[in-house]
């Protein structure tokens, strides 16, 4: 989502290219280098390495926890960190935050009034999604009302659909007479999303997990104009800038009130407000344009079978069970000439 927005830049051009674990090579011909790193599909990648590459290199940030955007990678291996936060306020000259950019959305929205309010809210069947809040709080505010939660199966998060089944027959067994849940699995585009988060009456996420990173969920949710009542979680800090969270508003205020909030949130989040914030970044930067031999750079691979992973691994353990936080760690040995790797609490 972040390449369909920094392609359209108006101070320089890119090229796209993939990297894996068996093929870690890139032109070594670029003043710019743009990674999209994140600990779960390019955690092989041993971002020290990244310096053998000429000209400024930077990474994209998603999972981020509040101020805090090194939680999964090293502050010291890349030039600038496109932060997807926009409520990130850390002073750091290489920290640049960035709206979640929303997918460019052209098709129709359905804006029928329901007389029988339809409360929608939707997410994978993980931990901490806060479904039965969302019931919870119907059922105090409406007398008549349609919940739609749609929690589709995942291959990763939920491979044997149990825990989806199960938060389906919670949901039901809470409701009140009058209050009608129904419960889907499917599996949608994100146009087709968007469409079914333009018929509900109100979008709503009351989450109440503790984990790094924004909610996605919400982005379709804001591309459908329809209102929206979140919860007063770290998960949607971004969003509570514009909105007050439930339950200091409430689901009745949010039909009324968070319209008009909703379509100024899709406004400032478009992908052209986010190239041009990338583009006052590369002015930052400032950037030299110079002529590099032709040739190419390997970039190193982590050996998670070492002696030094191992320790690192060990040595994380034991500080995630002193701190009791998904915080992170630096390790400076001064008898080293290198930093050892950041690696989040969490292995």
């Amino acid at each position: 989502m972040v390449y369909d927005c920094i392609k359209h830049s108006n101070k320089i051009s890119f090229d796209y290219t993939e990297i894996s674990q068996e093929n870690p090579s890139l032109p070594a011909r670029y003043d710019l280098y743009v990674f999209n790193y994140h600990f779960s599909t390019t955690g092989w990648l041993d971002t020290r390495s990244v310096k053998l590459l000429p000209g400024i290199k930077g990474t994209i940030v998603l999972e981020i926890l509040p101020n805090d955007p090194f939680v999964y990678c090293s502050p010291f291996d890349f030039d600038f960190y496109c932060v997807l936060d926009p409520s990130m306020t850390l002073k750091h000259k290489k920290v640049f935050p960035f709206p979640r950019p929303l997918d460019h959305y052209s098709g129709p929205l359905s804006k029928k009034d329901n007389v029988i309010p339809i409360i929608g809210s939707f997410g994978f069947a993980t931990k901490g999604k806060g479904f039965e809040h969302v019931v919870q709080a119907v059922n105090n505010e409406f007398d008549e009302a349609i919940i739609r939660i749609n929690i589709p199966h995942g291959t990763y998060t939920d491979p044997s659909h149990q825990y989806a089944i199960e938060l389906a027959a919670q949901c039901k067994s809470i409701a009140k007479s009058g209050i009608e849940v129904k419960v889907t699995h499917d599996f949608m585009s994100k146009e087709e999303l968007i469409y079914w988060c333009s018929e509900n009456t109100l979008n709503c996420f009351l989450y109440d997990r503790n984990m790094p990173g924004l909610a996605a969920t919400t982005d379709q949710a804001i591309t459908s104009e329809r209102p929206l009542a979140v919860s007063d979680n770290a998960t949607f800090r971004h969003i509570t800038k514009y909105i007050q969270p439930y339950p200091s508003i409430s689901l009745k205020e949010s039909i009324t009130q968070t319209e008009e909030i909703v379509k100024k949130i899709k406004q400032d989040w478009a992908t052209e407000s986010f190239t041009s914030l990338f583009d006052a970044m590369i002015e930052k930067l400032n950037i030299k344009t110079s002529a590099y031999p032709e040739g190419s750079v390997t970039l190193n691979t982590r050996n998670r079978k070492s002696l030094r992973y191992k320790i690192e691994k060990r040595i994380i353990k034991l500080l995630r069970f002193y701190y009791k936080s998904s915080v992170y760690a630096a390790f400076h040995l001064k008898n080293y000439k290198e930093n050892l790797q950041w690696l989040p609490l969490s292995v």
